[in-house]
């Protein structure tokens, strides 16, 4: 097929998908549009590279963008503070039902000060603060769950066959060169493999939620094509992808994701979701003690015992004059002498760890990664409590479920890259999860056939 004709199929393929999708009974806001371009971008490349107006040499260069990505970035965090003024979300009451998320945004911030760079933490420091505000649109909508499932479908019928798209009929686009060993790979409207590989995982599980609301859900009724066909097509471009990515940490997050996703399906496990993870936590140390399960996995999934050179890296950074307290400030190891020392032992320029837990710790020390696990903790607690919200599969359970597999693969996909950081998409999806919105309950219960009719407004947004 000509490109040309490929380009305008894929086109008219996702102009069906979004015609199909605003003509549903939920309407999304306006105010969506935001958090769907964040994440496009965020998922795909920045705009500045769209536009060809020059190309990042590293992922630090990334993260700091041109000015044209800046100002994006930064116009996108305005128009949601626009929006959350608008909504008169109570600041103070947010803070304090999320104190371990805020205790830790506000050490990252305190880190600033023994940073060797202070200015460049800073400005790092404050482009996080888009991920939360982006994320709160969602949380604050009417309907916040099929918000978010808005969202999710929006970058997934853009991200997933425009990648197909490249990688087949625009290679100059869809493909490159490992960094690791200069082998050609695919990355689809990503910058590299991994980035194509963690999009894949977040979507496979979307698709997995969405089918299993067909289901194991209420059984509403609807459309076979929208609620059936269409996530069963997209799981199958996704398991594509993943073939042509090759990516394994990916990989695997999406089979642990699903794994405890089709266990929460039963009501046992739901009840004590608890007490089965740390049984599980227990069998897997005991294995590892006993059989080196985790060097097994390594083998079953075709990687050699470095993982392509990545323990070796994580000796050579941890040896760096530690800092084991308190690490070198928020975002501070990757810059300067380390920097180039790091670039002058390594053909392939590293500029992380690809180790989430790792990373924290030559950032923000042993009390960063203290935060970091009572983030993690706190957004399961609130997860186990959506999940015993109702012993059958409302909507709210099934979301917890969902958020319940995407933390599992989230803390899997640490374990070979750093995605504990801010301007990450698998991040800012983490605080959709973690982040408490003690109204969320609420409108849910709204948005329900017992509460206000779906072309109704409650009190509160009358009010807005």
């Amino acid at each position: 097929m000509p490109p040309a004709l490929a380009l305008v199929l894929t086109f008219l393929f996702v102009a069906y998908l979004f015609r199909r999708e605003f003509r549903q009974d939920y309407a999304p806001t306006l105010a969506l549009s935001i958090p769907c371009i964040y994440l496009l971008i965020l998922g795909s490349r920045s705009v500045s590279q769209w536009l060809s107006l020059g190309t990042p040499i590293s992922a630090g260069d990334i993260e700091e963008g041109s000015p044209l990505d800046r100002t994006v970035f930064f116009a996108l965090i305005i128009a949601g503070l626009i929006v959350l003024w608008q909504r008169r979300i109570s600041w103070s009451q947010l803070f304090k039902n999320n104190i371990a998320l805020a205790l830790f945004v506000l050490y990252c911030g305190i880190s600033i000060v023994w940073s060797d760079f202070p200015f460049v933490s800073f400005k790092r420091w404050t482009k996080g603060f888009g991920d939360p505000i982006i994320m709160l649109i969602i949380l604050t909508e009417r309907e916040p769950i099929k918000a978010a499932q808005f969202v999710f479908k929006i970058w997934i019928y853009i991200l997933i066959p425009f990648s197909i798209l490249f990688i087949k009929y625009f290679p100059h686009l869809g493909r490159g060169f490992s960094e690791w060993t200069g082998a050609a790979v695919n990355t689809g409207v990503t910058t590299n493999k991994n980035l194509l590989g963690f999009i894949l995982m977040a979507s496979g599980l979307f698709l997995v939620w969405r089918l299993s609301e067909k289901w194991g859900g209420e059984r509403k009724p609807g459309k076979w094509i929208d609620d059936v066909g269409i996530p069963i097509f997209f799981l199958g471009m996704v398991g594509w992808l993943l073939f042509m990515a090759n990516s394994k940490t990916s990989l695997m997050g999406l089979i642990v994701g699903i794994l405890v996703y089709v266990g929460l399906g039963l009501r046992n496990v739901r009840a004590h979701v608890g007490s089965y993870l740390s049984a599980g936590i227990l069998t897997l140390l005991i294995m590892q003690a006993a059989f080196d399960i985790t060097g097994a996995l390594i083998e079953g999934t075709g990687r050699d015992a470095t993982l392509t050179g990545r323990t070796e890296l994580w000796e050579v950074v941890l040896s760096m004059d530690p800092r084991p307290i308190l690490g070198y400030g928020f975002e501070s190891f990757w810059l300067g002498d380390r920097l180039k020392v790091l670039h002058e032992m390594y053909a392939f320029k590293p500029n992380q760890a690809h180790n989430g837990y790792i990373e924290t710790y030559l950032n923000l020390g042993w009390v960063g990664l203290f935060f970091v696990a009572w983030v993690i903790v706190s957004c399961f607690v609130k997860l186990r409590k959506m999940l015993a919200s109702d012993p059958g599969m409302t909507e709210l359970v099934l979301f917890g479920r969902f958020g319940m597999a995407f933390l599992a693969a989230f803390v899997v996909y640490n374990y070979t890259e750093a995605a504990f950081k801010s301007l990450h998409f698998l991040f800012v999806i983490f605080l959709l999860f973690t982040i408490k919105y003690s109204e969320l309950q609420q409108r849910i219960a709204q948005s329900s056939p017992a509460g206000f009719p779906r072309d109704a407004q409650s009190p509160q947004e009358q009010r807005v």
